[in-house]
């Protein structure tokens, strides 16, 4: 058992609940975003993370891969890339090993976005951890990358 809160004994494990709804809507993708004087969905961004996530462990990337990525149906990751490759994110070419399947990389456009989204990204984790010890912020790191390797993993 843990804090007090209201006169009730609060568990660790529902403090973690808590924290993480408050922390839900801090990292919600907007509905769009200003990248070089356009409104970019915030779907297309998240199609472009998706692919070079996946192009950093595997040789091709595809509607596939984009799907268990964002944790959506086929139909619907189809769907998302199809406005990424409108947007002028996301090329989509023939797949080299599979006739039947497209193979996605960013366009240059699209890897800038992700670098921007990134830079502000962590512009903002910087201010809200200002003043924190480096061993505090080394420590939520490693903490936080463990949990979210725990919940991208099966679910039991």
């Amino acid at each position: 058992m843990d804090e007090h809160r209201d006169g009730a004994v609060e568990t660790s494990l529902e403090r973690v609940d808590r924290a993480l709804l408050r922390l839900r809507r801090m990292w919600d993708a907007p509905a769009g975003i200003e990248h070089e004087g356009a409104l970019v969905e915030g779907s297309t961004l998240l199609v472009c993370l998706a692919v070079e996530e996946g192009l950093a462990g595997a040789a091709e990337v595809g509607v596939v891969e984009v799907a268990a990525a964002l944790g959506v149906t086929h139909s619907t990751a189809s769907r998302l890339v199809t406005r990424a490759v409108a947007a002028g994110m996301v090329a989509r070419r023939p797949s080299s090993t599979d006739p039947r399947r497209t193979s996605l990389t960013p366009t240059a456009a699209g890897r800038r976005l992700v670098a921007a989204s990134r830079a502000f990204r962590t512009a903002r984790l910087a201010a809200l951890l200002a003043g924190w010890p480096d061993r505090d912020v080394a420590a939520l790191a490693d903490l936080l990358t463990r949990f979210a390797a725990a919940a991208a993993g099966p679910r039991p």
